[in-house]
């Protein structure tokens, strides 16, 4: 999810170029050369102003130490830390609303864009007050999502809460005239939004009605269904067989009238979200150790640091137990014990549940991504035995004797990822 977020960027831009690079970044990783996050997001806060109907809050009680948040002198030393690290894309958003800490994410986005990272802001878009919209816009801050679930009140506000899609046009109207004003095409400005059976045959308004107000993306995504499956909000058999003409209609549209989209990844549902159920873990054999073959690359590509500073390979979970940022730098969180475990365990293709349930795998995006990496495969030199053995000694310094061992791990298990790819 992170790597579609860091998609969606520069809206304006073919991705081609970026995913060459981000597949380079990965092949170092086959390489047994530990690289540093290609795109970090950052959640400052899990309070929330809104309750909307698809939210995961409704249904998952949210852990109390989220509510632990970080102060705001730790999350601007995190901007300095993700660009000494390589970051490229600085994504904040929330499992609440980040503008509820208006003037930390005003801030961080202003020091993000002075590195020089690319930067994304979700947020649903009602608390956007005009000194924080000039901030972003003379920065050059690159993207701001906004969650939108309708083309008007009845749909939106049906799915979200009363009096929303009201706040949210207010907000894309008086964005579209200040980059006027300052005569600015930046931030470009993506709607989000959740596919449901409230809106899944109202594709092509909503293509019109993001052209009209000065959107430059529309990106539906598909519902999480494994925490709605008792609502009405997903497809039933009967909305599934009609979705293919209502995609290929608001693609028609889109095109003709020159709006970014990503419309159709929804032709390629993953098969969890068609029947309800999550599939069975894949066998290990079937993943071949395959780095390219792993169900999701975002464990070395992205990071997420919750508002209590815990790490997370994506934005779909969260764990207590992993590295928090509090006591230790990014550098030490990103190669520390719980991301290295979590990397081995996605090449041996034993994840998690959320995993299984995410449509991200299945986008095009992150098809391509997999397809280039595949196609730009290297064979390196091979070490054996002795060069992973001097590099476990070798890296006891730093990491310590059971930190080094589960690097080393991970280190042979891409290895053999390597071998089977060079077949």
């Amino acid at each position: 999810m992170l790597l579609l977020a860091r998609m969606k960027v520069s809206v304006m831009r073919d991705n081609r170029e970026e995913i060459k690079l981000i597949a380079k970044r990965l092949i170092h990783w086959r390489q047994q050369q530990s690289q540093g996050p290609w795109c970090l997001l950052a959640i400052p806060t899990f309070r929330c102003n809104v309750e909307c109907g698809v939210c995961f809050r409704n249904w998952y009680p949210i852990p109390p130490f989220l509510f632990d948040e970080l102060p705001d002198d730790r999350w601007l030393r995190l901007v300095d830390e993700a660009k000494d690290m390589g970051v490229r894309f600085f994504v904040i958003g929330g499992g609440g609303e980040p503008m509820l800490r208006g003037k930390l994410v005003t801030e961080m986005c202003v020091k993000a864009k002075r590195l020089g990272l690319e930067g994304r802001l979700q947020t649903n878009g009602t608390r956007m007050p005009p000194e924080t919209m000039k901030a972003l816009i003379t920065s050059g801050w690159d993207c701001i999502s906004i969650s939108l679930d309708g083309p008007d009140e009845s749909v939106n506000d049906a799915v979200r809460f009363e009096g929303s899609f009201r706040k949210v046009a207010a907000t894309l109207q008086a964005l579209k005239e200040m980059k006027a004003k300052l005569q600015s095409v930046y931030p470009s400005v993506c709607i989000n939004m959740t596919l449901t059976s409230q809106n899944y045959n109202r594709l092509e308004d909503m293509v019109k009605f993001c052209a009209d107000i000065g959107v430059d993306m529309l990106s539906v995504n598909a519902l999480i269904e494994s925490s709605v499956s008792d609502t009405s909000y997903p497809l039933n058999p009967k909305q599934r067989e009609q979705l293919p003409v209502h995609v290929q209609n608001a693609v028609t549209k889109a095109d003709a009238l020159g709006l970014t989209h990503n419309l159709n990844n929804l032709l390629f549902l993953p098969e969890a979200s068609k029947n309800g159920k999550s599939p069975k873990n894949p066998e290990p054999s079937k993943f071949s150790m395959m780095l390219a073959g792993a169900h999701c690359l975002e464990p070395w590509a992205g990071l997420s640091v919750v508002s209590s500073g815990h790490i997370s390979p994506c934005c779909f979970f969260w764990d207590e137990s992993s590295e928090c940022i509090r006591n230790m730098t990014l550098a030490e969180a990103w190669e520390g014990s719980y991301m290295t475990s979590f990397r081995i365990r996605m090449l041996e293709g034993n994840f998690r549940g959320e995993c299984v349930t995410c449509s991200f795998p299945h986008s095009g995006e992150y098809q391509l991504l997999k397809e280039t990496l595949k196609n730009n495969a290297q064979v390196a030199t091979q070490v054996g035995l002795r060069g992973l053995a001097y590099k476990f000694i070798n890296s006891l310094g730093t990491h310590g004797v059971y930190g080094s061992y589960q690097r080393f791990k991970e280190w042979r298990a891409i290895r053999r990822a390597l071998h089977n790819e060079s077949q």
